[in-house]
This record gives C-alpha cells, structure tokens and sequence, in this order.
C-alpha cells in the first residue's frame, strides 16, 4: 500500500528557505522503506537551482517536469513548486531516464530505457508513472504508443511537461533537479499497487449532434471525413479552420471503437496538403464528434472527476494532471479549476495538480483491460 505525502513552496530565491519550507511538510526521517519524489514547478525553481538544491537534499530519487501552474495543500499558484512523496514497504520503485528522443529513435530508447528499470524490479511493474518532453518532430501520441509496445500494455500514466507559456521553449522532464527537454523520465512500480484512473473532458452538453467516421488517415493525421476531403467537411459543417491560425480549441472526441471511453483530442496544426495533425491517433474506421471548450464546460468536466474520485473510498491520495488548455481558456479567471479542486478535497485526501501538456491516461475497453491513451483537454488524475 502506498502513503503519499505533499508539500509546496512558492519561495524561488532562497534556496534555504524553499527546502526547509518542504521539509517542514515531509518527515523525512520516517517514511516507510520505500520511496520516491514527484515534483512539478515553474521553470523558474529550475533557473534559480531550488528544484536542484531540493532534490540534493531528500534521501530518495525525485522525477517530476515543468508546469504554467500547480496547487496542493490548499494552495494554488502559477509561480509554484509541488512535491509528492510516494511511500511504502511492499511497492518498489525504479527509475530510468530515455536517450533524447527523436522520430528516428524513439522505440530503441524508450525500450531500452524501460528494460533498465524493469532489470532492478523483482517483476513486472503494476503501472507506469511517465512524463514526457515537448518535441516538434515526433508526437507525443506515437511517444507513448512505443513506451505501451515496449511494456506489453501495462497501464501508463503521466503527462507532457508544460511551460511558462505555449511555447515550450522552457518546458521539460526533471531528474534528481536536473531539467531534460528531449528525453522522457519512466517510475516503474512494482507490488501492492492498484491504482484507478480518472479522465473527464468534455460534457456531452458540448458536444455537436453530427457523428462522423475517419475514412482516410496515417497515424495522428486526418486526412478525409466521410470520404470528404478534411477542410471540405469542416467548411461544411460551418467550421473554420485555416493553416496558419489557432486551431488547438477545436476538440475532437474520437471513439476507437474498443468500448472505452471516447478520447478528446486537439488539432495541432494543418500540413500544406490540408490535412490535420491531432494529438493523439485518429485511426480509420473510427467515429468522432466535433465539440466546444468553454468556462462552463471546463467547470462541469472538473466537478465530474472530482465527484469520481471521491467514489473512489479505498483511495486515499490522487495526483490530477489537467490540460494546460483548461487553465488558458478560463482566462481571466484562470485559477478558478484549481480553487475548484482546493476546496472539494480540503481535508478528503492528499493530492497534488500541476497542469498537463498533454495528458496521458488509461481507460477500460468493454473487456475491463486497461489501453494507454494519449488525450488533450482532459482532467486526468491516477489514486493510489
């Protein structure tokens, strides 16, 4: 059984004050035989060399990445670094950091990195905790399907690290303080773990009535809608998109057809041929619905995962990994989710939330077997 304890600290200057801070809400004299950190901060904890110093300082190996903003303990905050300490005595925890990744490389890299870790378990982990970089040759999406082919579908679940703004430019995964913009960090765990995951994104309210099947794609790129060509189908059914602008507030919710639960995905960009790269795979055959992201609809997709994970009685800790693009859309009220979040699990259970820049989540097929899906807009959280 895993223990999971929280701290936080928004002091970004003081190196000895942000650890004694965090030290202060973790007895690290007496936690169980086994542990492991997970940390989320602004890229600034990593500038100043808190995140480092911090990491130096606890007895234990610390993965984490690059987040616009994070709360825990009742406190929320862009200009914010969020610690999880995941404790125990019957769960082993081993860590392995990929070479920089690259289209050309990713499947060598994620499974060599994935046997390392797996050769210092007794067994086959329980679940994967992975996060993953931001990269512009390679998509996240076909990141995690070789990390899913290199473990033999073992549930993952993690995030892409987010930065200060939607650029990426200061955005990574993190080692022992140390930040690594092309390489993905794995926390294999192995033992008395069984974690449930929790994923919710747009409400049926904001979805359209037009069901529409992918006849023609390769990989994460639609190219034809119902036999129409991509940009004709859109023109028709009165949406606009166009190469150039900001397509990503268009979400898709693509059924794969397995009997899990639909998957929200966004529309990075369009090539020169005008087709569609998304964020996670649009396979053909598979039916989707065009949908809307708005204030409304982010606070209802967040009071449904809340309102599940507090179902959930066994689970006493939760980390919650939402889209950053939740966080953006309710601009001016952007920390209206994460006070959300702050107020219904006040004095319910630990947890820790950090903004996501692409979220990574398992979800049951109608057989109960776990498929590790790569999602955007979502609220995803992993209980232990």
């Amino acid at each position: 059984m895993i223990t999971m304890y929280a701290a936080y600290t928004e002091e970004v200057d003081d190196l000895d004050s942000a650890v004694a801070e965090i030290l202060e809400q973790v007895d690290i004299s007496g936690l169980p035989a086994h542990s492991v950190g997970i940390l989320f901060c602004h890229y600034e904890f990593i500038e100043s060399g808190v995140a480092g110093e911090l990491c130096a300082r606890l007895p234990f190996e610390v993965i984490g990445m690059t987040t616009m903003a994070g709360a825990s303990g009742g406190r929320y905050n862009a200009f914010m670094l969020n610690l999880a300490v995941l404790s125990a005595d019957d769960v082993s925890f081993r860590i392995a950091v990929t070479a920089p990744l690259s289209a050309g490389n990713a499947g060598e890299a994620m499974a060599a990195a994935y046997r390392e870790a797996l050769s210092a378990l007794p067994g086959d982990p329980s679940f994967i905790i992975s996060l993953f970089p931001f990269l512009s040759d390679i998509s996240s999406a076909e990141v995690l399907k070789q990390l899913d082919s290199a473990c033999g579908g073992i549930p993952v679940w993690g995030s892409v690290a987010s930065g200060m703004d939607m650029s990426y430019n200061d955005a990574g995964v993190i080692f022992n303080g140390q930040m690594y913009e092309k390489s993905a960090v794995l926390l294999l765990l192995h033992g008395a773990v069984e974690p449930e995951f929790i994923v919710a994104s747009i409400p049926d309210k904001n979805l359209g009535d037009r069901r529409a099947r992918i006849t023609e794609s390769s990989g994460c790129v639609l190219k034809k809608i119902n036999n129409i060509p991509l940009m004709e189908y859109f023109d028709d059914v009165g949406i606009v998109m166009r190469i150039g602008q900001d397509n990503t507030t268009i979400p898709l919710m693509v059924d794969y057809g397995d009997g899990a639960k639909p998957v929200a995905l966004a529309i990075y960009s369009l090539t020169p041929e005008n087709w569609a790269v998304c964020g996670g795979e649009v396979p053909e055959g598979a039916f989707f619905f065009c949908g809307e992201i708005d204030r409304e609809g982010i606070l209802e997709s967040a009071r449904d995962a809340l309102a599940q994970i507090q179902r959930e009685k066994g689970k006493a800790c939760a980390l919650m990994l939402p889209c950053v693009t939740r966080y953006i859309m309710m601009t001016p009220e952007q920390d209206e989710e994460m006070r959300l979040v702050c107020d219904t699990l006040k004095d319910k259970g630990t947890f820790v939330y950090a903004l996501s820049g692409g979220e990574i989540c398992p979800v049951k097929d109608r057989g109960g077997v776990w498929r590790n899906r790569h999602h955007n807009f979502t609220f995803s959280a992993c209980l232990l």
